[in-house]
């Protein structure tokens, strides 16, 4: 998280160390074309971050000698917190002792970074900044795991980064959002000139919404799909209403107007979502494919669709820093 590199290499390895499965990928950029992704490798792997001297080898298969590490959204913690009115020379330790009292485990035990939010957000308020906070145990295994099969880690990352990298670079507006729906949750990320201030993440999924789709139904539409139907749409509702008040939040509590779009990141078979939020957020809503950004390689495990959002972000990372 606080290191980076100078310029960017042709391409950058990474693996994205997620609750039980591992993912090795590569990443880069064409000369004067798109940036792109390959996916190299996964592999389940029950309990994947304390995992490490299991799995290092398995790396080294698919990678020679500089990695870069992406923490899955389960692995850290991310809490907006105000920040102690302490010189900046000191605001680092100030932030570790605030952080202290919001973590489970103990300090000497976290890796801590903090990502302050932009003077406009606080106006004469008290100032605020998001803390990434994660176990420092497990990254040590994994940094000396890699180390002894020759392979070094320059970079630690985590997935919200990458979501709000992506959220950026497919911005029209300097006060936008992006909405990434996956199966069984959904993110929201609201920025204000190229600075994540908000992030919300929801219960509800492709899975509690798919019934929607604002069409025409066919008369013999049973009474168990008009169930589902009806059930989405309370889900619908419910969502929708969570995006306004953040959008409220935004507004009135941060102070930094109205959002001006919202852009939907989610399957194509799932556009229909996109005019169904439009309608009750009152807001322009755009659908992006990710595919108009990045490039997949054709030996790529994966299609457009079925990358996260983390993966497509991290193509992202180093135009934006």
């Amino acid at each position: 998280m606080n290191i980076s590199f100078k310029r960017r290499p042709k391409k950058q390895y990474w693996l994205k160390i997620e609750a039980n499965n591992l993912v090795l990928f590569e990443n880069g950029a064409y000369t004067g074309g798109l940036p792109y992704i390959k996916v190299l490798a996964s592999i389940q792997a029950a309990d994947a971050l304390h995992s490490a001297a299991q799995y290092a080898s398995w790396v080294k298969q698919h990678v020679s000698s500089t990695l870069n590490l992406l923490i899955a959204e389960d692995l850290y913690q991310l809490i907006l917190s105000d920040m102690p009115d302490v010189p900046s020379t000191e605001l680092a330790s100030a932030m570790e002792l605030k952080a202290a009292e919001l973590l489970s485990y103990d300090i000497d035990d976290a890796l801590i970074d903090i990502i302050q939010l932009p003077p406009e957000a606080y106006r004469s308020r008290t100032r605020m900044a998001f803390i990434i906070a994660m176990q420092k145990s497990p990254m040590e295994q994994w940094l000396s795991a890699l180390v002894q099969v020759g392979i070094r880690v320059p970079v630690i990352d985590v997935a919200i980064t990458q979501l709000r990298n992506f959220g950026l670079r497919v911005q029209n507006y300097s006060t936008s959002g992006l909405f990434h729906i996956e199966p069984n949750r959904s993110h929201l990320i609201l920025n204000y000139n190229d600075e994540m201030v908000l992030s919300r993440t929801f219960d509800s999924g492709i899975n509690d919404l798919d019934a929607i789709d604002d069409l025409p139904k066919p008369v013999s539409s049973n009474e168990l799909f008009i169930e589902e139907e009806a059930q989405s749409a309370i889900q619908l509702e419910s969502l929708a209403l969570d995006i306004r008040r953040s959008f409220d939040y935004y507004e009135s509590q941060l102070g930094l107007g109205a959002i001006a779009e919202l852009n939907i990141l989610c399957r194509k078979d799932h556009q229909h979502l996109v005019e169904s939020l439009a309608t009750r957020l009152g807001v322009r809503c755009n659908f992006v494919d990710p595919s108009d950004y990045l490039h997949l390689s054709s030996s790529s495990a994966m299609k457009a669709a079925d990358l996260d959002a983390d993966l497509i972000g991290s193509a992202f990372r180093e135009a934006l820093s």
